[in-house]
This record gives structure tokens, sequence and C-alpha cells, in this order.
């Protein structure tokens, strides 16, 4: 059985010498194979698909590839089964199991040489060992052989194998093959009784993937024809002397000739490798060549225009595949997420703040600087003055804050503080009284940071009621204090 394998394997090499010396110099390829197959067993029970992964190694030419492949299997047996057709059954409702490893060579002819897609049909001869066992027990199944002796249910036989597939080639050092192919044991290496023959399965049906990878390899460079004829030309018939071959056909003017050229449609402009397929450095989806920006960071892929730059939809600096805020307004400024940023937290974004620096609390306007609109008119303010009282309350203390932040950032600004009171009570002593109410309103303002030379005081009594005297309501809307300014 050894020398049958050494034989085979020898003979192999030696034919695939002849065919590659044909061929441009191979590429090496060592790869990983998953595969899913099935005994086609003639009888009960039937066996189900299952899958195994393996080991593949080959030699790689321009219309041929040599590959050798190491796949074990495990098949079980499904009694329920009414075909081949079921899928990973195991040892628990099984009655055989068939193990199995498959070593062999496949020649693959390419339909077509060149691109991505690389259609083929497939050939090839190898050796199966396999054993048909109690899948509970593990033990060797036992049968006839040819002369009624009992042997184990066991063989390394001959197969040949015919099948068809496509070749999937992302870059010039990956390839991915898929391939479905059938099996034919041939009965070479067994010696079974006609009985056991007749109930065996004789093929397999295959689906593989193999995953490879290819290193090594060139291109056959054919030597450059004699410039001058030999002597034995000159004596026949100087006519016929050599000359130049004409230069090899570069369809899309990569550099990279026709015969040698993986990708014949580069379009103008893009680098390519060594097998004429342009290159993207980046990765970003724009051939290097035509990519202006070479060096975009993996992260912006799908975020590039056609030029191969980053795109910056909000014209922010800072691009979309960085920007967490691509929906922020024109001219303002932005964090390293692309975030509008607000460094006195007034509501207006830096480079649209005028006033970039304004106090926090202050109310502002739309370009961020002090609302100073509330100088236009007078305020009015209502104080919870007690009847006769001049005191100002806590509640018209703290509403009053916001203003006097204003004002104390508004240096040039004065103002008037006008008393006025209800008429209960004789009309000289309510004069008194919005005196000193608006005296103490100065006072109160001057402890709060206010300069007194900003303000004025005036007591206008019993005067410009702005509500009617009849009702408490009224009253106390009287009884007022109003600011008015001046710059």
């Amino acid at each position: 059985m050894m020398r049958r394998i050494i034989i085979f394997i020898a003979v192999t090499f030696l034919l695939t010498g002849i065919v590659f010396a044909s061929e441009e110099k191979p590429h090496y390829r060592v790869g990983i194979v998953y595969g899913v197959g099935n005994l086609n067993a003639p009888d009960s029970p039937k066996f189900t698909f299952n899958q195994g992964i393996g080991f593949a190694a080959g030699l790689d030419g321009r219309n041929l590839l040599l590959s050798f492949s190491i796949l074990p299997m495990n098949n079980y047996s499904d009694s329920t089964a009414s075909g081949n057709f079921g899928f990973f059954a195991d040892k628990n409702n099984a009655e055989l199991k068939f193990s199995s490893i498959r070593a062999g060579f496949d020649v693959d002819l390419r339909i077509k040489s060149r691109g991505l897609f690389r259609p083929f049909i497939s050939g090839g001869l190898g050796y199966m060992v396999w054993k048909v066992k109690d899948p509970v027990a593990d033990t060797i199944i036992k049968v006839k052989d040819g002369n009624n002796n009992p042997i184990d249910f066991t063989a390394a036989e001959m197969y040949f194998s015919l099948g068809l597939g496509i070749e999937i080639r992302p870059s010039s050092k990956l390839a991915l093959n898929l391939k479905t192919s059938y099996d034919f044991l041939t009965g070479v290496g067994t010696s079974f009784s006609d009985s056991t023959n007749d109930l065996r399965g004789k093929s397999m049906m295959r689906a593989n993937i193999t995953l490879s990878y290819l290193f090594g390899g060139g291109r056959r460079r054919d030597p450059l024809p004699p410039v001058w004829p030999s002597s034995k030309s000159w004596e026949e018939d100087d006519t016929k002397a050599a000359k130049p071959k004409p230069a090899e056909r570069d369809s899309d003017g990569d550099g990279v000739n026709d015969r040698y050229d993986d990708c014949t449609n580069t379009p103008p402009g893009a680098y390519v490798d060594k097998d004429g397929c342009p290159t993207d450095s980046d990765g970003d989806g724009v051939l290097d060549g035509l990519d202006d920006c070479p060096r975009t960071s993996h992260r912006a892929v799908g975020y590039v225009d056609i030029y191969g730059c980053p795109i910056d939809s909000d014209y922010d600096g800072v691009p979309d595949y960085s920007d967490n805020c691509m929906d922020g307004p024109e001219g303002a400024l932005v964090d390293e997420n692309g975030c509008p940023t607000d460094g006195d937290s007034d509501g207006v974004y830096d480079g649209l703040d005028d006033c970039p620096e304004t106090k926090l609390g202050i109310e502002v306007d739309r370009r961020g600087c002090i609302d100073v609109s509330f100088l236009r008119r007078p305020i009015v303010v209502n104080v919870d003055y007690e009847p006769g009282s001049f005191e100002v309350d806590e509640r018209t203390k703290q509403r009053l804050q916001p203003l006097i932040k204003k004002l104390l950032i508004l240096t040039d600004v004065k103002f008037k503080i006008n008393g006025y009171t209800d008429n209960i009570g004789p009309a000289e002593a309510n004069q008194t009284v919005s005196v000193r109410r608006a005296n103490r309103m100065r006072d109160w303002l001057i402890t709060q940071g206010i300069s007194a030379d900003r303000m004025t005081t005036a007591g206008r009594g019993e005067t410009k009621f702005i509500a009617s005297n009849q009702t408490s309501a009224g009253r106390a809307k009287n009884r007022r204090l109003e600011l008015i300014f001046s710059r």
C-alpha cells in the first residue's frame, strides 16, 4: 500500500512539473480547508452530511492550481433518514460511524485567469483511509473478505474526483476557493467480498471552502532576442536576420504588461502592485494615486469624498467620522468632538458670542452681551410695604438681584428712584413716606455695591396712580418705586 502511495505522489509531481513548465513561475500557497461531505450508501441506514477542518498547500500558476489537501471527517448513519441529505447527525442516534481521512492532489483549471472572480473546473486523485465503526463502542465493524474470512471493515483505497468552483481574489496575497466535488472510490486497495462491496458506499459528495495565503512566485521573463543574427543566418540569408520582439501590450497604461496584469482595467493615474492591481493603502475606497488624502484614518471609511479626503459637512474643522455634533451652527467654535463650546455659559456659543467673558448668571441678548433693553423704559418695583412703612422687604431684594448684577457691570448707567404711595392718609404724610421709601431703596442699593453718585431720589406722594385705590390690590400697586435710567 505504501508503495502505491509513493508511486502516486511521484507521478503526480512529474506531471505537474511538465504542466507548470509552460506556466509563469508559480506562487506557493498554504491554507485552511472547511468542508462538508457525505458518503452515498446504496441502502439503509443512510449517512448524513457532516463537517471537517483540514489543511491545504499548493502551487499556483496563471491558469493552473495544483494543491495537496488533507481533510478528516466523521459521518454518522441515521436510521430515520429517507435519503442522504440530512445534516450533522451524531452518535446518539446512529447505527454506524464512517470515519475517513481524505489525502490527495487536485488540479484546478481556471476558465478565467484574471480578476476578482475566477471560475474553474477541477480533477483530483488521492487515497482515502476509512473505517466503519460502532459509534457507541467505538470498535471497527467486521465483514467478510474475498475468501469469506472475517476482516475489519476498513481500507485505504484510491479515489478520483471531479468538481467545479470559483476562486475569489480580494488581493494578490489572499484567495478564497469555493468548490463542490464528487469523489469516486475505485476499490483499489480493498479486498472485500462481493456482498460487502455491493452494500458499501462508493462515492462522496463534498463542498469545500479554502482560505489560502499566497507567497513567493514571480514572472517568467522571456530572454531578449539577439540584436544581430547568428553567423549561420549570415551564411544562409541575411534577409532572415533576427529582429527584436515588439513591445508587449499594456492596455491600461499602468506599467505592467497585460501578460502579467491581473487587473487590466486599472483607472488612469492609480498606483498598482506587482500584479497590476490598484492599491488603497488607507482602505477608504479611493485608490492610491487618485487619493488626495492618502493617510486617512481607518475610521473615515464611508466618510470621504471622491478625492479620498474626510468630509466635514458642517465646516467646523472636525471631520464627520469624529464629529459627535454634525448639526452645530456655522461659525461656532467646537471641541475635539465637534461640539460647540460656551466658555461663559451664557447660552451663546463661542465664535458667535460678541461678549465671550460675560459673568455667570447675567442675562444676555442673542449676541451674548448684556441685555440693555431694560434701559429703555422705567422699571416698576412693587415693594410689599406695610402701611406707613418704608423698609424694603426680602422678597423684593431677591427679585432685584439680576438687575443689580447688570448695573454693577454697566457702570456708566445712572438712574432716578421715584417713590409713590396710595391715597390712604394725609397727603403731606404720604409725600414724606414716598421720599423716605425712595431714599431707603437708594441706601440698600449702596450696600449692594452701586455707587451713590449714580442715583438720585424723589418722592411723588399721591400722584400718578396706576390702579384703583378702592381695592387693597389696587392700593398695593400704587405703593411702588420706579427706576428711570439714563446714560
